[in-house]
């Protein structure tokens, strides 16, 4: 396992993490039912393999997540680990919320201290209660304890607003959404380099877009992938594009079968840094000129057509439709439509009153598109 610095902290971690999101679980349409024992031994293996960063969260499989990864880390491996959690800040109401949050935290962990403590999915609405809920003083009282041992956040929003995150408190890491595809979305490369110039480390999600830049790959892109000269599979292509990054301490991997914990362990194992050349750089841009050559909707996940009326999260929608072409995700977004968004807040409960039409910026006709993604992505068609 190659180990990279985290920042300026004076520990180093695998570029491998384990991301704890995509755990395995026993019915398909319910997140809650980890498998338990199996994802035991995967996280189990991927320690004894060298992994030394393990990641969740308070909502992830519907807050079944950290149970899990408590009972995982028993019997000497939260020793061998760094162990990163999240604060779900879309539930704090008053300033007593992050203490309450993290004891119960602790709770599930089975820990006395979270050693990578981040603020979950910050944009403008939680950047304002972490404001207006005194949340850094909270941090910064958590760190004084030792009950935390580094502050970071996720974030899921516009550049702008991430760098004044990045200056805004002295962070010891960030994790952003990054891949080959989605060089430039959100934080993007820009947003990385800029923390990483901050002195801060920079962890990834989403290296493999939640598996579509490695499962059900179109046949342009695995011949683009071949003239790399390189045997290499899909997923080792979209992970070098981010080990090549010096500025990159930590890639996390949302693992739900033991051969992604085996496929990913033997990449992470070798030094990708710096080694792709401008030839290399050209593959992956045409890789990615391919996928959104297929986008269906030209969303930009900006966010102005909300709120909806019927409580229809139109962007995830939108995104949901355009993976199902672009990935050849089909499935996927099938199961993630009828998961994670409820019967009465589907694209079908789509009034078309137009006023998220006004609203956006792109102009698109999203009420059509909403007939059109609910005729594709609904199972009960």
């Amino acid at each position: 396992m190659i180990y990279r610095a985290f920042g300026k902290a004076a520990v180093k971690v695998s570029q491998l993490g384990f991301g704890c999101m995509r755990l395995p679980i026993t019915c398909t349409n319910d997140p809650k039912t980890i498998d338990e024992p199996e994802a035991t031994r995967m996280i189990r293996h991927a320690i004894d393999h060298g992994v030394n960063y393990v990641d969740t969260a308070y909502g992830y499989h519907m807050e079944m997540s950290e149970w899990i990864v408590g009972k995982a880390l028993k019997d000497g491996y939260r020793e061998k680990v760094y162990l990163a959690t999240k604060m779900p800040v879309w539930l704090v109401e008053d300033e007593e919320d992050p203490e309450k949050h993290l004891d119960e935290q602790l709770k599930r962990l089975q820990t006395d201290t979270i050693d990578m403590y981040l603020l979950h999915a910050l944009g403008k609405n939680s950047w304002k209660t972490v404001q207006n809920c005194s949340i850094l003083r909270f941090l910064d009282a958590a760190l004084d304890t030792g009950t935390i041992r580094f502050a970071g956040f996720s974030f899921h929003d516009e550049l702008a607003l991430f760098k004044e995150i990045v200056d805004a408190y002295p962070w010891t890491f960030c994790l952003i959404h990054l891949n080959y595809v989605d060089d430039h979305y959100q934080a993007g490369i820009e947003g990385m380099e800029y923390a990483h110039n901050k002195g801060l480390a920079v962890v990834i999600m989403e290296p493999l877009r939640g598996g579509k830049l490695a499962n059900n790959v179109p046949e342009e892109v695995r011949r683009i992938i071949q003239r790399s000269g390189r045997a290499q599979t899909a997923a080792e292509f979209a992970l070098r594009w981010l080990f090549n990054r010096p500025a990159v301490s930590c890639v996390l991997s949302g693992m739900s079968r033991m051969e992604h914990v085996e496929e990913n362990i033997r990449i992470a194992s070798e030094d990708h840094m710096g080694t792709l050349s401008e030839k290399d750089m050209a593959l992956y841009a045409e890789a990615k000129e391919f996928y959104q050559s297929r986008t269906k909707v030209n969303c930009t996940e900006c966010g102005y057509c909300l709120p909806c009326s019927q409580k229809i999260p139109i962007p995830f929608v939108l995104e949901l439709y355009n993976d199902s072409y672009m990935y050849n995700a089909l499935q996927n977004s099938r199961w993630m439509y009828e998961v994670y968004i409820k019967p009465e807040q589907r694209a079908d409960q789509c009034t078309a009153c137009g006023e998220c039409e006004e609203k956006c910026p792109q102009k698109i006709s999203i009420a059509e598109c909403m007939k059109e993604a609910h005729e594709v992505l609904s199972t009960d068609r």
